[in-house]
């Protein structure tokens, strides 16, 4: 067997296991022959077919004596699912075989990209080591995250599960049939997986892929404000492991504001060129840049002067993440930016620029309406704002940076986030509270314009602007004093249809945290 385990090295394999008759024989492909072994009395060969050329790491072997629950994805090629357990636990294995194939059959006619596989198995293992592992035609789950009744409403723990799901799912398009060169390449895998996960997540349960992708870039944004920074193109091969999901949810994160700033059609344009061209290959980020580059020119989605591979590298070849601040001179406004965490930096983005005047409509696509280049520290807006108006960055909370406004606009925002703060759309109130905290806590923001901006948290009743706020908190203020640390407590116990059941699993996972969890485990309220 092939022992260097590199992505871009890869083998077919040709699998024959030997086992008692009692036992069943799984692997990546189907067994196209069971022969007896003529030396040993009851035991028998099971001959499975070859693989595709795959790694070593995506090869699976198992023997045992499970039940198999069977379903069908109506995919464009159908693939029939095996979701096997032992006996005793077969009853619970009814909601993952039901809901993998809807999730298979929605990425599949979502990305067009035809799959070369026949069959999916799905083994749930007691004391298995990880929650899930991914392998071609194969997934191996651990039975305490896996096993649950399909009748009933749809629990936390089902969620929990459905996205599990989701994300090995996705794995079989961004893993196993496009992989990367380099094991150190692998958070773009990733992070596309993670983005196809919430928008399966999305389809299956609405509202639950924005919570997903929030969730991912909080995540990440704190991560990386307690470490001063990580790059998604380490100088180590590969990743220490304590980073490696934050690492993989900023990928979604910029991968998400990638899709962004191109739009749907140029993207999806470019990813299934790029998966019809490497299936079963091996690609890098800068070939997958390329290729979303001639998309983008297909669809002229870009200036001629801007270049995908250019804009990308400035956000996963430097760590952290930038501050925008805006700066306005009576109805003009200046936008700079600088690094977030540290000030003496002198790195600098490409950063797309979507914003909204008080008072304007907000168009479906985010297309930048100006860029901050990573030549230049500051521009000008090429738009009037009345000193009576706020101007609001950052639309729907896409890009992977933070806001800082003048006193003034800050003011503004204040004012109609108390009086109505559905005018604002949830995702950017979320982004407002999330960097208010921050802010504040780098004494770049007085306690005064602080508390006028939060004041309006009582009132707040979607999950988003919640959840940024208690993770701020919890997360940025672990020396907070005890005044402001009973104000905020006020303003939480106020909001007792939220707190109870919130903010005791909230302060759970992100202030008393055991530290070999991680903040992508942030559970969703019931």
């Amino acid at each position: 067997m092939p022992s260097f385990d590199e992505p871009s090295l890869k083998a077919t394999f040709n699998v024959t296991m030997g086992h008692h008759k009692r036992f069943q024989s799984y692997s990546n492909m189907h067994i196209h022959a069971v022969q007896p072994n003529r030396e040993i009395q009851d035991y028998v060969w099971s001959v499975h077919e070859v693989t595709p050329l795959i790694p070593t790491h995506l090869l699976a072997l198992s023997v045992n004596n499970f039940n198999c629950r069977y379903s069908q994805a109506a995919s464009t090629n159908p693939v029939r699912f095996r979701t096997c357990a032992q006996l005793a636990d077969m009853r619970e294995t009814s909601f993952a075989a039901q809901m993998a194939p809807q999730i298979l059959e929605f990425l599949d006619s979502l990305l067009q990209v035809e799959l070369p596989l026949e069959k999916i198995d799905q083994l749930v293992v007691d004391d298995f080591p990880a929650a899930a592992t991914e392998n071609f035609g194969l997934v191996v789950y651990s039975s305490t995250q896996l096993l649950l009744r399909e009748n009933g409403p749809m629990t936390k723990e089902k969620v929990e599960a459905l996205e599990l799901i989701s994300y090995e799912m996705a794995h079989v398009w961004f893993g196993n049939l496009l992989g990367m060169d380099l094991n150190s390449d692998i958070w773009l895998t990733e992070g596309l997986a993670g983005y196809f996960k919430s928008l399966a997540m999305d389809h299956l349960q609405s509202g639950m892929g924005r919570r997903i992708l929030l969730r991912y870039r909080e995540s990440s944004i704190m991560y990386e404000s307690q470490v001063g920074g990580i790059s998604l193109v380490p100088p180590l091969s590969v990743a220490p492991s304590n980073e490696e999901k934050q690492l993989y949810q900023k990928a979604t994160s910029l991968i998400y504001m990638l899709i962004g700033f191109l739009g749907n059609e140029t993207f999806y344009d470019g990813i299934r060129r790029h998966m019809w061209q490497n299936s079963f290959g091996s690609s890098t980020p800068e070939l997958f840049w390329r290729s979303l580059q001639l998309a983008s020119e297909r669809e002229a989605a870009l200036a001629k002067n801007w270049d995908v591979k250019s804009i990308m590298d400035t956000w996963t070849m430097q760590d952290g993440y930038p501050l925008v601040t805006v700066i306005r001179n009576g109805s003009e406004v200046f936008l700079t930016q600088r690094h977030a965490l540290n000030r003496s930096s002198s790195q600098l983005w490409w950063i797309p620029l979507t914003y909204l005047i008080e008072g304007g409509s907000v168009s479906k696509n985010l297309e930048p309406r100006a860029w901050l280049s990573a030549d230049s520290h500051s521009i000008k807006l090429n738009a009037i704002v009345p000193p009576n108006q706020w101007i609001l960055l950052n639309l729907r909370a896409v890009g992977y940076y933070r806001v800082n406004y003048d006193e003034h606009t800050w003011q503004l925002l204040a004012t109609t986030l108390f009086d109505d703060f559905r005018s604002i759309n949830v995702l950017n109130r979320a982004q407002i509270v999330s960097d208010v905290l921050f802010l504040w806590n780098q004494e770049l923001l007085t306690w005064s314009t602080a508390f006028n901006v939060l004041k309006y948290i009582i009132n707040e009743d979607e999950y988003e602007p919640l959840v940024a706020f208690v993770v701020g908190v919890t997360n940025g203020f672990c020396g907070i004093s005890t005044e402001s640390s009973f104000s905020i407590a006020k303003w939480l116990g106020i909001a007792a249809k939220w707190y109870a059941e919130f903010i005791s699993y909230t302060f759970d996972k992100f202030v008393v945290q055991d530290p070999s969890q991680n903040l992508n485990s942030l559970d969703y309220p019931d």
